[in-house]
């Protein structure tokens, strides 16, 4: 999980959301289905690439890059099962994989145990990687409740962290053996490049560059 930043609003949601949300509620208070054309509206091709640009398609919980295998999952943070008028809310959508977003299902956010939010929480104030796994600090119990609740050390992400640890190290050994300073420049951005927010997994690779005091 990264610090993630909200983008503007897509013009879809900006003309439409209200009138979306009355169409939800007014289904839900005369006790009726809501057909899928009117709930699942959030769809819409505008949202979704908004969302993809705004978390640079990786799961907005576990980082990985969704699209390489998956085509994801528009998200709700605060789930619209639970609270239908935050259906077409922009602050509540965000992008997930498919196990993340199975994993936390209809969670109800209870005041002493709510999930992190990538977009309102500090992370790094309740999560940190330690290697491939992702741990809570601060005796955090949001931090614990998260990645216990989403499932974040599900084993097919600690197989694919541990390949990135290891390309990254096999790169910093590259760095410490190089003795020509311009290509030792080159190789310290290349390491450093890990932690980009774009790349998958950037807060597991930069949480290992300061355990290795290079950033």
């Amino acid at each position: 999980m990264i610090q993630l930043k909200e983008l503007a609003k897509p013009q879809i949601l900006v003309d439409n959301a209200l009138n979306w949300t009355k169409t939800v509620m007014d289904y839900i208070n005369k006790g009726e289905k809501i057909p899928d054309s009117d709930k699942n509206k959030y769809n819409h091709i505008q949202v979704k690439n908004q969302i993809k640009l705004e978390t640079k398609e990786k799961c907005a919980y576990c980082e990985s890059r969704v699209t390489h295998q998956y085509p994801g999952d528009i998200e709700h943070i605060i789930p619209k099962a639970i609270y239908p008028r935050l259906t077409f809310n922009w602050s509540n959508l965000t992008f997930a994989c498919y196990w993340c977003n199975n994993g936390k299902r209809n969670y109800v956010e209870k005041k002493e145990a709510k999930l992190m939010n990538p977009y309102k929480d500090k992370i790094s104030e309740h999560l940190s990687f330690f290697g491939p796994l992702l741990m809570h600090v601060n005796e955090s119990k949001r931090g614990e409740i998260t990645w216990k609740k989403i499932k974040l050390n599900r084993q097919e992400l600690i197989d694919r962290r541990t390949e990135k640890i290891k390309e990254l190290q096999n790169l910093i050994d590259k760095y410490d053996r190089e003795d020509i300073p311009a290509l030792k420049t080159i190789l310290l951005n290349e390491v450093l490049e890990f932690s980009d927010t774009e790349k998958e997994f950037s807060y597991m690779c930069k949480c290992y560059l300061q355990d290795k005091k290079i950033v």
